[in-house]
């Protein structure tokens, strides 16, 4: 059953005109809005200090409006997940705007390259961006239950564009994918192992995960940090930074200054545009979190 309706609402959002499919977004993340009491309160603990620190309301009609505005996105996420497969490769620099390419793309295609980005946006567009180009990035996903769910979103992540590889065994794929030369895609601003980098966080004491930077590291990876924004149906721009790699001699000391360096930028990102960044869906700061057996 769970597999028919999957199928029937990827059939659906993928037929709909791009305006009414992001409408049909807006209203069902509306309904969550709405009915999610406890997700709210969250994703508003969340953004709230994300706007404390960047002068922005953190209560009143403009708080709520930001709230609401983040389930909006979060919707139109999904709904781009199920589009994002059937976006064209002929059309695609059309729909992803750029500006920076000519500057990554010789880094990329130099040697190993790994592009890191936070749960901000939508990079399943640029993905396809970059399939276009000419690259196959591999990327690590979360498995989540049930199995079913999984497999139908995993299939609509990679498509084409990206290969994807289930967390669980991402390190050593990783790994062989930067040594042939491969670019990798991360999602890296949420500390799953809890064992990660203290650092601040919009004025507040939370973990990132290292293993991006051992990564780039290790490999001597050309890494890229940044984003990939919707700005319209079907519209995105993708904006980041080349980071240099530090260089001390120390392998410890230069992950930690590298993982920094790396926070800093999500921190920039998400201050932007916190009404897209769907890591607020998810306690990101530890006290924040549920207690065991809560």
């Amino acid at each position: 059953m769970l597999r028919l309706a999957l199928e029937i609402a990827d059939r659906l959002v993928a037929a709909l005109p791009s305006r009414l499919a992001y409408a049909l977004a807006d209203l069902l993340g509306t309904a969550w809005y709405r009915l999610a009491g406890d997700r709210r309160r969250l994703v508003a603990a969340n953004l709230a200090r994300v706007c404390a620190a960047t002068g922005r309301p953190t209560r009143g009609r403009p708080f709520a409006d930001l709230v609401r505005a983040a389930f909006r996105n979060h919707a139109r996420y999904y709904v781009e997940l199920l589009r994002a497969p059937h976006y064209r490769q002929d059309e695609i620099q059309a729909m992803v705007e750029v500006p920076d390419w000519d500057r990554f793309e010789p880094a990329l295609r130099g040697g190993p390259g790994m592009l890191v980005s936070s749960h901000l946006g939508n990079f399943e567009p640029f993905g396809v961006f970059m399939a276009a180009k000419g690259f196959s990035p591999l990327a690590p996903v979360e498995e989540i239950d049930p199995p079913e769910l999984f497999a139908f979103l995993a299939a609509r992540r990679g498509g084409a564009s990206v290969e994807l590889v289930p967390l669980s065994r991402a390190r050593r794929a990783l790994s062989a994918r930067l040594r042939e030369g491969g670019t990798v895609g991360i999602i890296g601003d949420r500390d799953l192992a809890g064992d990660g980098l203290p650092v601040t966080m919009f004025g507040h004491p939370t973990t990132v995960p290292l293993g991006p930077a051992v990564l780039a590291l290790t490999h001597g990876a050309a890494l890229v940090v940044g984003r990939c924004l919707r700005t319209g149906p079907d519209r995105f721009r993708a904006e980041g930074e080349l980071v240099e790699l530090p260089a001390s001699g120390d392998r410890r000391a230069d992950a930690n200054e590298l993982a920094t360096r790396i926070a800093r930028r999500f921190e920039q990102d998400i201050g932007s545009a916190p009404e897209q960044w769907w890591g607020a869906f998810q306690p990101y700061w530890p006290d924040l979190r549920p207690e065991d057996g809560a």
